[in-house]
């Protein structure tokens, strides 16, 4: 028996070992400072939470982060301004148990408010109580060597038929050919994130806005949001070129004038982007990389500032924003799983089996939806609209079936309102509404086991108010989805060959008529009858080598 030496290639890829969650709660009490007023009535709580550290554990992952609250509040007795405001941030940790993750694994984590209360214990103390679920994802990465191919092979004439080359001394008078030309390889055809990386860090966006001269002064800030509105990701050598804008809403009162009581000043939005374009450092990044990019708002400053006729009516806003840059290369080889000889002999194989992460299929979608919010019956009537946002998307059940996966998801929505009421000058609105969203997928893309990553966020939101108790919100919502194959395959470690025990061949050449049988292929037609796939082709006339019917007639050679 002579030993068939096989080709490999070396391929890093990352596979999902586990997902996992975890729940913080911040139960605190928050403190009126002695320069803000008492607190009469809460009007609105807000917070967002980002993750700052993850650490990979034995059978565990920790996970750090911040929340970020602020509170609006109808302010008690004579002051200047009817809403006044509080802010707090508060670290939490979270260990989540996995059993089998190791330090050396590579752990994700996302962090989303679950639940959010104020309560109001005296004017000068409020009680914050902040639900913080925790999402970890964790990937093993590990090098696949793959068999691709046999020593001295040429060019394919098919896709999964690779016969060995018989190289530069074919001619007749020089060498002979190499020893195995007649050994037929077939490939299956794998598709994977190869040489995969996570690089994570922030940029900083800095711009400012100036209100209408039409309008009052600015007084004072009371809160502000920003969101990203990504445009572009592109990789480059050792870095990521992003680029898009920051959507800045910044809640205010007017400048209070001279002798105004405090029922003069007004609460208004100012509304405004900020274009960035950075060079975000990765240093495993290559030209060419499929790029991944996730956004998350840290910090948001502001400052108001005098224009250039002295007068308040510009904001300069400075917002932190956590950028985790992912790259991978699409790798697309034919892993050797089967082989024999046309000639005399036996190929005796040695198998493996293996089950990497293939990514069947990407697939990407915007979609139109709204949906209403609804002031309660106690409620002040609505008269305007300061702001509106999106608190938070989730995916709630992914079904992949019938050639379709179907997406269900939800978005919370929160739009502040204004209102007459000297009691409820400002009124939150909020609802979560859910979606859906279905994508076809061919058979041959979702195989046999299949899993599905999706995203969703809210690339666009508006608003429309329909009465004096109703808002109307419209967005688009962007949906990504990976489709995962996690199907076991078959792959061949090595061949041995047996020669022949008497040579075989010559006389006069005759041919074999076979009929197609159920579950037949050209491939193991031709294995089984030690001709080739091309062979069988020309003399059969077969204009269609992927398509047999039962009961066709092929021509073999016998």
């Amino acid at each position: 028996m002579a030993e068939i030496k096989l080709k490999t290639e070396k391929y890093d890829i990352c596979r999902t070992v586990a997902m996992k969650f975890g729940r913080a709660v911040i139960d605190e009490p928050l403190i009126v400072p002695d320069v803000k007023p008492d607190i009469k009535k809460i009007l609105d709580v807000s917070a967002r939470a980002y993750v700052t550290d993850v650490t990979p554990g034995q059978d565990k992952a920790h996970v750090e982060g911040t929340v970020k609250a602020a509170l609006l509040y109808l302010p008690e007795g004579d002051v200047i301004g009817t809403v006044k405001s509080l802010e707090m941030s508060r670290d939490f940790s979270v260990t989540v148990d996995s059993n089998g993750v190791t330090p050396d694994d590579r752990v994700s984590a996302e962090a989303e408010i679950d639940s959010l209360d104020g309560t109001l214990i005296n004017s000068r103390k409020v009680n914050i109580r902040i639900g913080v679920n925790v999402g970890v994802k964790i990937c093993r990465c590990e090098c696949l060597e793959l068999p691709v191919g046999a020593e001295e092979e040429p060019e394919p004439p098919l896709a999964d038929l690779l016969p060995l080359s018989r190289g530069k001394g074919g001619q007749s008078g020089e060498c002979p050919p190499p020893k195995n030309t007649d050994i037929r390889l077939k490939k299956t055809p794998l598709r994977f994130a190869d040489k995969q990386f996570t690089s994570d860090g922030s940029i900083i966006v800095r711009g400012k806005h100036e209100i209408s001269g039409k309008l009052p002064q600015i007084g004072e800030v009371l809160c502000a949001a920003a969101s990203v509105e990504p445009e572009r990701a592109d990789m480059a050598d050792g870095c990521a070129e992003l680029g898009g804008s920051v959507k800045v809403s910044v809640l205010y009162e007017d400048e209070a004038e001279p002798g105004e009581n405090s029922g003069g000043t007004r609460v208004r939005t100012a509304e405004f982007s900020i274009p960035y374009n950075e060079s975000f450092d990765a240093p495993k990044a290559v030209e060419d990389m499929e790029c991944d990019v996730e956004y998350n708002v840290r910090e948001i400053y502001t400052e108001v500032m005098d224009n250039m006729d002295g007068e308040r009516r510009e904001i300069g806003a400075e917002i932190v924003i956590g950028v985790v840059v992912s790259g991978y290369i699409i790798s697309e080889p034919g892993a050797v799983s089967d082989g024999y000889c046309t000639g005399g002999g036996e190929l005796v194989p040695e198998f493996s089996e293996t089950a990497p992460e293939q990514i069947a299929e990407t697939m990407t979608a915007q979609i139109s939806h709204k949906c209403a919010l609804k002031r309660k019956p106690a409620d002040a009537e609505i008269t305007g609209v300061c702001s509106i946002t999106a608190t938070g998307t989730s995916v709630d059940d992914i079904d992949i079936s019938d050639g379709t996966v179907k997406i269900k998801g939800s978005v919370s929505i929160k739009a502040l309102c204004l209102s007459n009421d000297e009691n409820q000058p400002l009124l939150a609105l909020e609802t979560k509404t859910p979606f859906e969203h279905s994508f076809d997928i061919s058979g041959e893309a979702l195989g046999g086991r299949a899993a599905c990553d999706a995203k969703v966020f809210v690339n666009h939101l508006s608003y429309n108010i329909t009465g004096p108790d109703t808002v109307e919100a419209r967005m688009l919502i962007g949906i990504s989805v990976k489709l995962i194959k996690n199907d076991r395959i078959k792959i061949v470690t090595s061949f041995e060959r047996i020669e022949p025990e008497t040579d075989q061949g010559g006389g006069m050449q005759s041919y074999i008529i076979y009929f197609v049988q159920p579950g037949d292929t050209l491939w193991n037609i031709a294995k089984r009858y030690k001709t080739t796939v091309e062979d069988i082709v020309a003399a059969s006339g077969i204009t269609n080598p992927d398509k047999l019917r039962v009961g066709q007639k092929i021509r073999l050679k016998a």
